[in-house]
This record gives structure tokens, sequence and C-alpha cells, in this order.
């Protein structure tokens, strides 16, 4: 039985999102919690949605990708004491108030990883339907769970665990990889519905570019598919509950 309120950093990794940092980043300090962004090596000034904000700001010299922005957060998270990151994208697709389900899905289990699974209605476009049940699929043959949504960005990791984990992937095939690699080393994983909003074409700011990053997608389920056919026991975790 956990013993303690988790002390939980909600971290923004940001590229170049100027355009919907500030609002999210205001929501969540609206929502009560400690912020802290994390600037990928963004070639805009990130400095300036952030003006007069209660936030931290982590900045990286250059651009290394959404998963080394997230595990840089959760070094500064281990740092300075707190239990549990939530991550939230910057594209403005999650309200951070939205985020505290995760915590309470936690429950008395700790550590757990809690996926915010979205809620996707017609106006959600045809791409990220299919990317989400091809994701799902892969990753139930690699894990044998059957995960809702495996590429939400609204996440809550425990930070021990997370910052030991052997991930190798540094961009958006990370948020793939810590969850198989999590359920391999013994970590429960739960999900609990959270809303999203995609906003209009014109307004859409994301990064994925559907060649370049489903190649690496599809290089790393080819490894994790071959890792989980060799019967060798995987590295476990200690995920006794505190």
């Amino acid at each position: 039985m956990r013993r303690h309120l988790l002390k939980t950093l909600l971290v923004i990794p940001v590229y170049n999102h100027n355009a919907t940092l500030g609002i999210v980043t205001r929501r969540a300090i609206a929502a009560g919690w400690d912020v802290l962004v994390v600037d990928d090596g963004s070639t805009e000034d990130v400095i300036v949605p952030l003006a007069g904000l209660s936030c931290r700001l982590l900045m990286i010299p250059e651009n290394r990708g959404k998963g080394a922005a997230i595990l840089a957060g959760a070094m500064v998270a281990e740092e300075q004491g707190y239990d549990a990151i939530v991550t939230v994208d910057a594209d403005g697709q999650h309200d951070p108030a939205h985020a505290r389900a995760l915590l309470r899905e936690t429950g008395e289990q700790w550590p757990v990883m809690v996926i915010g699974h979205r809620k996707m209605g017609d106006s959600t476009p045809r791409s990220s339907r299919f990317g989400r049940a091809f994701s799902n699929f892969w990753v139930h043959l690699e894990t044998g769970l059957s995960l809702p949504d495996t590429q939400s960005g609204m996440r809550l990791y425990p930070v021990r665990e997370l910052l030991r984990l052997e991930t190798s992937r540094t961009r958006y095939d990370f948020e793939i990889e810590v969850l198989v690699r999590g359920a391999w080393a013994g970590i429960p994983i739960r999900s609990v519905e959270v809303p999203v909003y995609y906003p209009p074409g014109d307004l859409c700011i994301s990064h994925f570019n559907k060649w370049r990053d489903n190649l690496r997608l599809t290089r790393l389920h080819t490894r994790l598919i071959c890792r989980a056919l060799i019967p060798r026991a995987h590295r476990k975790l200690s995920c006794t509950p505190e």
C-alpha cells in the first residue's frame, strides 16, 4: 500500500510549439501542477510564450527527440525529489487539468504507469485512429497487454523506474519502447479515458514525419518482436509497492 501522496511534476516537452505552449503552460499552472517545460532544441524562442509564468524551463541545446526531453525532465524530477512525472504535449490536444485522472487511477498501487486513453470522436483524423490501432496491435503481440491507446502523449511515469529501464530510443518511438520494456520489467500499466482536442488542419502543429518516424517505429517493433521471441527472462525492476 502506498504510504504517501505522490509528489508529481508535470513535464511539457516542446519543440517549436510557441503558438500553443503558453496556453498549455497557463492551463497546467491554473490546475495546480508544478510545471517543467523541456525545450528540445527549438529554433523558436520559447522564453517569449513563457514570460511571466510560474514554471521552470530546461533548455536542451540541440534537438534530440521527444524521448530525450522526457528523460531529461525525469532526471530533474528525481534530483528534486519527485515520485512521478506526468507528460503533456505542447500542441494543445490535452488540457493539463484532465491529467488529475491519471493520478487518481494509480489508487493505492505504486509504482505504476498510467496512460491517458484519448476519447476520440468524429473529428478525430483517420490517420490518428489507424495509427493507434496499429500500435496497439504490435504492443499486444510484444507484451500480451491489451492497451487502448499506446500512442497517447498524456502519461504518468514513476520517476525511479522510468530512469532505470533499459531504453535506447529518444524520439517518438521512445513512447512505445518505454511501454513494452516497462511491461517486461514488471511495472503495471493502466489506462484512464481523457478528452482530446484536434484543432483544424491549419492550426495543428505536429513534427511527426510519416515516413521517417514510421520507419523508426517499424525498426523498433521488429527489434522488440525478435526480443520477445527469445526464450530468455527479461530483467525485472523491483516494483514492490511502497
